[in-house]
């Protein structure tokens, strides 16, 4: 499964715990239905957020870190307090600073989820750690992200 499509899933299932401890809430959305989980946010921009940090910052970990608390900290110090201001949205119980907390430990769980789907810690054939992570000289780097688009 694609890290954006297990991202999908983890943060519907955290949507749907913050619905029920009222962490925050959607006053406004795209369809009645939606309350619990607002469908343009987690199966739209956090969907295709999730696909271009990963095709531009994957294998670069503190780059990785740090695009995530900056988009992280703009989402939690500056959007939702002006989805706030416009009645879209209703903070809850939960601090901007655990919010904060709580989205970067989401980042590091794709990340190593991602880890687990490109192989990095498969054994190789040879045993050559170089090779198994595709750093040996003539080895050939395993597919990663950003090659997939390209490939494609």
């Amino acid at each position: 499964m694609p890290v954006a499509l297990f991202a999908t899933v983890l943060s519907t299932i955290v949507n749907q715990i913050a619905w029920t401890y009222q962490w925050w809430t959607f006053k406004v959305t795209l369809f009645p239905w939606d309350k619990v989980i607002p469908l343009p946010t987690v199966y739209g921009v956090f969907l295709v957020g999730t696909i271009w940090i990963f095709a531009f910052t994957f294998r670069k970990f503190w780059l990785y870190v740090l695009v995530n608390l900056i988009v992280d900290g703009i989402y939690v110090f500056a959007l939702s307090v002006w989805l706030n201001h416009l009645g879209v949205r209703e903070s809850g119980n939960l601090p901007p600073l655990i919010n904060l907390s709580l989205m970067t430990a989401f980042a590091q769980i794709l990340y190593v989820y991602q880890m687990w789907q490109e192989g990095i810690w498969l054994p190789t054939k040879t045993g050559n750690k170089e090779e198994e992570i595709g750093n040996a000289p003539d080895s050939p780097r395993p597919l990663g992200i950003r090659a997939r688009i390209k490939a494609k």
